[in-house]
């Protein structure tokens, strides 16, 4: 099992906008352009890691709510995978239309990939369950999950306050909860 990926903070900050809320995936990663220090960038990674494992943990809630729901909108039900480059990085990607059939996992990605130049928008992907970094599901008005997309949120709160707003409080459903 390949660990779990880490934010590249140093300088730009390379990852999806916290408006990548479950029907309001961006068309592309967001390059955001504030430096961090290099103890910010260790807690933020840390933190990053952590909601990687919790989102990991999870699984079960995003898969039951999946199948309890089959006539859902595509976008109502999303996954957050990270998968290698040519050049060896991570790039992380969100999908929706999501299908799981036993060990077969499938989504449609919802923008251009920076660096992985087999995959274009709306392709059909394959998904191994540890490429899995985070899911999301929309449940009345409320988004479920974006463990990760809960902590970008703090790198820049000014702009992630209208997409937080959908979020809720917790990122797991009340029923879901230990």
């Amino acid at each position: 099992m390949r660990p779990a990926p880490a934010l590249a903070l140093a300088g730009l900050l390379m990852a999806s906008a916290p408006a990548a809320l479950a029907q309001d995936a961006p068309d592309r990663p967001v390059i955001r352009e504030r430096a961090l220090s290099p103890e910010q960038e260790t807690a933020l990674n840390k933190e990053f890691g952590e909601a990687v494992q919790a989102a990991r943990a999870s699984l079960p809630v995003f898969w039951g709510r999946l199948a309890e729901n089959p006539n859902a909108s595509p976008e109502d039900f999303q996954l957050r995978i990270a998968l290698r480059n040519p050049q060896g990085a991570l790039e992380e990607l969100w999908l929706s239309d999501i299908k799981h059939e036993g060990a077969r996992i499938v989504g449609r990605l919802n923008y251009d990939p920076d660096n992985l130049p087999n995959l274009h928008r709306n392709a059909i992907v394959p998904v191994r369950e540890t490429d899995i970094i985070d899911w999301a599901f929309k449940e009345g008005r409320k988004r479920y999950g974006h463990f990760t997309t809960r902590v970008e949120a703090k790198v820049h709160p000014e702009e992630s306050a209208r997409s937080l707003a959908l979020l809720s409080d917790n990122p797991l459903p009340a029923d879901a909860r230990k």
